[in-house]
């Protein structure tokens, strides 16, 4: 049995500054390798490990609170953050009150090699640990912030509100860890009281980065003779005040910030306008440069998100990319191309994860416009899957909610791509029959085997088609789900397949026109999806929505225009089951890709 708090100790904190930990849905993220993170969600109590390259996909999850408090919310460990290092065999956790160790029986670096993550699932196993070396005085006080581990193992600390930065060894987290201590107190090096919300080892593993509502500390971890000037209580710090150098941006307004790290000569700092009470402004990214002539930060640009506008889930540039408001935590995610740079975001309010990617404004040292955002959207109604009766019943969980089998159609070719906002895909898939738009479990099933529109065939090519998913949510006061949406309900998602990024999603309004395949599945969808494990609220509005899809279908028939007329509108576009032989141009194709086909995914093909 899973060991778990009193309720004091896991009671959900509430009534905090936006600077401060609110809203439930994802809020830390550890970078495994580029294809895989670690995520901790406070809305259904759990970490877990999404795979990038398949849209987000939940490929192991671990429950932090014993199944006896699965109705009693008040009793869950509400996580705040997480690390880990390469070959560390535990995960380290924090929530307001505790600090936590999650043992594992191997790390996740090699979990991730091996592309198998059961093990974390199955055998993981957490408890709460308070170093000797820690002054117990801070503990359960509801104070404590966030965690990091440097890749290397070489030093870990935690952060806490009223008492400093405290130092412990990732690699041996015993309690009587003797590197385990108090290892910056608040007041050195102008570190203040109750200020300090994030904390990064930067990739040289020679600083932390301390970031408070204002201002960054760049704490000296590394001197040059290899030695930690921490392990000797000597604090040397670099203060970067962030609102001197970026509230220019909106006119001299207050600005908070949340978080910060540093790619090469560049510092993305995570941060927004200090929202007024009872509003909820998306956050933003901004870049500083560093000066090696001046020796300083300078130059704040915003480059993805808006800081003023409410929250929303929207992907595409930066200048158009939005973001919900709760986010406190970012990371840089690991790379094999060492010219990509991309930050991975907990998105806590779109309960997806998304990522910003840096690549041309930091090798370029310009071109902040070309910054792209995209997401992976993994929370399949993780909530009811985990929690409902009925889910539990049926032997549901988050990975087989993740893809659904079925028929399928799809068109290739690069004459079969055609501009089209959501609507007009719909309208495609009711005309030949199949019914609707795919659902992102449905085109992941697809896309694991190689079954999806390619301009010419071949399964390491490009593809983009509409999903029908929204990009709806809500900002979650208390853990569960969303019983009505706050934002996004005229967005939709697309699919964008790319050979060396997998599958990803980008949210976009939809009645963008959006250069797409037709990709089509059969009327039904996977179980969790067909309203069984919703509340009566959302049933009606995935009633509303199926009676919206089936009206695109109702086409009557123009019998006064011409028959030649008709084919020349038709001849690039999938024909119906009735058209003539003779004027198709469909084939089928030995690497199972034919332009016209309808698919079971137990492998037989249908015409």
């Amino acid at each position: 049995m899973k060991w778990f708090l009193s309720s004091l100790l896991l009671s959900v904190f509430t009534g905090l500054s936006s600077a401060d930990l609110v809203g439930h849905g994802p809020r830390a993220i550890y970078p495994i390798t580029e294809r895989y993170v670690a995520l901790v969600d406070s809305s259904i109590d759990a970490v877990l490990i999404v795979d990038n390259n398949a849209g987000g996909a939940v490929v192991g999850h671990y429950v932090l609170h014993d199944e006896s408090v699965n109705d009693n919310p008040d009793r869950w460990v509400n996580p705040i953050s997480i690390t880990s290092c390469a070959d560390c065999k535990h995960i380290f956790i924090t929530n307001p009150f505790m600090f936590f160790k999650i043992a594992l029986d191997k790390p996740l670096a090699d979990m991730a090699r091996s592309l198998d993550f059961s093990g974390f699932t199955q055998k993981s196993l957490i408890s709460p640990v308070w170093y000797d070396g820690w002054n117990p005085k801070y503990q359960n006080d509801g104070n404590i912030r966030m965690v990091s581990a440097a890749a290397d193992g070489s030093s870990g600390y935690m952060t806490h509100k009223s008492g400093g930065v405290f130092s412990f060894n990732p690699l041996s987290p015993s309690k009587e860890d003797p590197t385990a201590k108090h290892a910056i107190k608040i007041g050195e090096a102008g570190i203040e009281e109750n200020d300090i919300n994030g904390i990064h080892h930067t990739s040289s593993l020679k600083n932390i980065i301390l970031t408070s509502s204002k201002y960054v500390h760049i704490v000296k971890t590394r001197d040059s003779d290899g030695n930690n000037p921490l392990d000797y209580d000597k604090v040397t710090a670099y203060k970067l005040p962030l609102d001197y150098h970026c509230d220019y941006l909106y006119g001299g307004t207050d600005m908070t910030f949340m978080d910060m790290v540093i790619i090469d000569d560049y510092a993305f700092v995570l941060g927004h306008p200090t929202p007024e009470k009872g509003q909820h402004n998306g956050v933003a990214i901004y870049r500083l440069t560093w000066d090696d002539d001046d020796e300083q930060w300078h130059n704040c640009v915003q480059i993805a998100g808006s800081g003023l506008k409410d929250a929303e889930w929207v992907d595409g540039s930066g200048k158009e990319a939005r973001f919900s408001a709760t986010v406190h935590d970012i990371d840089v995610l690991p790379t094999a191309d060492s010219k990509s740079h991309i930050i991975v975001m907990p998105d806590t309010g779109n309960r997806a994860v998304r990522f910003i990617d840096v690549s041309y404004p930091v090798e370029a040292g310009d071109e902040t416009d070309k910054v792209r955002v995209y997401s992976a959207p993994y929370n399949e109604h993780l909530y009811e899957v985990m929690y409902s009766s009925e889910a539990s019943n049926a032997g549901m969980t988050p990975e087989l909610a993740m893809a659904s089998d079925g028929k399928s159609y799809y068109h290739g070719g690069m004459e079969n791509l055609y501009t089209m906002n959501f609507n007009a895909a719909q309208d495609e898939c009711a005309r030949v029959g199949i019914g609707r738009v795919c659902t992102l479990p449905e085109i992941r099933a697809r896309f694991a085997r190689g079954q999806y529109p390619t301009p010419d065939g071949d399964d390491e090519s490009w593809t983009t088609v509409w999903m029908n998913e929204d990009c709806a949510s809500c900002h979650l006061a208390d853990p569960g789900a969303c019983e009505s949406s706050d934002w996004g309900d005229e967005y939709k998602m697309i699919a964008i397949f790319r050979p060396v990024t997998g599958l990803e999603a980008q949210c976009v309004h939809n009645e963008r026109p959006v250069d797409t395949y037709s990709m089509c599945c059969g009327v039904g969808g996977p179980a969790v999806l067909d309203g069984t494990y919703l509340t009566p609220k959302q049933q009606q509005q995935q009633q509303a929505k199926k009676a919206a899809g089936i009206s695109f279908g109702v086409l009557i028939p123009f019998m006064l225009i011409g028959v030649a007329v008709y084919g020349v509108y038709m001849r690039k576009r999938a024909k119906p089951a009735w058209w003539p032989k003779f004027l198709r141009q469909d084939r089928r194709e030995e690497t199972g890709h034919a332009p016209h086909r309808e698919v079971d995914l137990r492998g037989r093909d249908y015409i």
